[in-house]
């Protein structure tokens, strides 16, 4: 009896520790790597457009009623984006709607911000202090503080980085300001921008553990904190904030459910952005801001969704692009003959380890059924190791990943 626990725990450990290295090794060795298809809205097109990679740093350049185009084309039909060439060629200002667009006009009215779904909280592992830049309206540089703050069941706490000790004065200040507005200990979501690498520093969001929002900054080590009036029953997953030199919107909001809210400078008013199919826990998100339009592009494992909206944020044309999957078809195949499954992790859309196991497609069923045909094929070139239903019933479950640890362990 032990020997038979014993000769299936290794086949067991021997599958998954195949299932893990088999694929990625295959993947490695005949797989193509293939950057995201970039999806725009082309202001003189009216449509969007798109590149897409085939492997081997070869493109396609195309719109979406598929005509193509070359590269330099391309860039012609997305003046905003690739401005700085068309100024190197003498072609600025240029003119489209009957409206006039020159370098400045376009560097004022353009506006990128991303959200990619590994840097969401709760998607990474995250160390809870946070540094808060002290404004200081007489210096130009912006330095990077000396304390980083925490948020507890009972108080706003800073802790100095050099001594490691509590900072009570700025602990006490800044607690005393947030309970004079209400604000319920401990802090559910924290969002602000941890670099000093910004035109100026917005601080950070704050939701209380009733759902409150509120905006703090520190200005000469005094805080200046607005309890905004942003829905609390707003189910709210993560606030980015995105310091800009327009100013339309502090940051964005993105909810469990997938709703994306821009946090307008007009009194803190919710810009709802009427964006499809985006799910925080699978997709990243984009919005491209240019002088005239504005385009919200999200991205999953198979599918590009772009929107295009005008300059009050309402949807007036949408795209579905499906990535493109260089890898040939012979290959995929032979892939799903071999792997019936595969255990993975990692997750383009988690910042740390993510174990997942995923099934092969419609050709593993063959793969397992060829695999079971080797197995008896086997068995009887060798009468002394009769076949048993569990050897039978192991590959019908792993395919090849079962017939290679029986034949290396065998009974003896």
């Amino acid at each position: 009896m032990m020997t038979i626990i014993s000769r299936y725990s290794a086949i067991v450990l021997a599958i998954i520790a195949m299932s893990y290295g088999l694929p990625a090794g295959f993947d490695k060795v005949l797989g193509q790597e293939v950057g995201n298809p970039l999806l725009f809205f082309s202001p003189p097109q009216k449509q969007f457009i798109y590149r897409e990679s085939l492997g081997g740093h070869r493109f396609n350049y195309m719109n979406e009623e598929g005509t193509a185009y070359s590269r330099t084309d391309f860039e012609y039909q997305l003046p905003f984006l690739y401005y700085k060439n068309l100024e190197k060629k003498k072609l600025l200002p240029v003119s489209i709607d009957g409206q006039s667009f020159d370098k400045k006009a376009i560097k004022a009215g353009k506006q990128g911000l991303e959200i990619k779904s590994r840097h969401l909280a709760g998607h990474h592992p995250q160390i809870e202090l946070y540094p808060l830049f002290n404004n200081n309206p007489e210096v130009a540089i912006m330095p990077f503080p000396e304390d980083v703050f925490r948020f507890t069941d009972q108080a706003m706490e800073f802790v100095n980085a050099d001594t490691n000790r509590i900072d009570t004065s700025l602990t006490t200040s800044f607690t005393a300001s947030l309970e004079s507005l209400g604000f319920a200990f401990p802090a559910t979501v924290i969002g602000g921008k941890t670099t000093n690498l910004k035109p100026f520093d917005e601080g950070f969001f704050i939701r209380d553990s009733k759902g409150q929002v509120f905006h703090l900054k520190r200005v000469l080590d005094k805080p200046v904190i607005v309890k905004t009036p942003i829905d609390s029953t707003l189910a709210i997953k993560d606030i980015i904030v995105s310091e800009n030199r327009r100013k339309e919107f502090y940051g964005i909001i993105t909810t469990e459910q997938g709703g994306l809210y821009l946090i307008s400078y007009d009194n803190y008013h919710l810009i709802t952005l009427p964006v499809e199919k985006y799910l925080p826990a699978s997709m990243d998100f984009k919005l491209l801001i240019n002088p005239l339009y504005k385009t919200g592009i999200t991205s999953g494992a198979v599918m590009v969704h772009g929107t295009a909206m005008d300059s009050n944020y309402q949807s007036f044309r949408s795209y579905d692009l499906e990535r493109h999957n260089p890898v040939p078809v012979l290959i995929r195949i032979l892939r799903d003959l071999l792997f019936p499954f595969q255990l993975r992790f990692d997750n383009p859309y988690r910042g740390q380890a993510d174990v997942q196991f995923q099934l092969g497609g419609f050709w593993s069923l063959a793969g397992i059924l060829s695999a079971i045909g080797l197995l008896f094929l086997f068995g009887r070139k060798n009468r002394q190791a009769p076949i048993s239903k569990s050897d039978v019933a192991l590959i019908a479950c792993t395919g090849f990943f079962g017939l290679t640890a029986l034949f290396f362990i065998t009974r003896e």
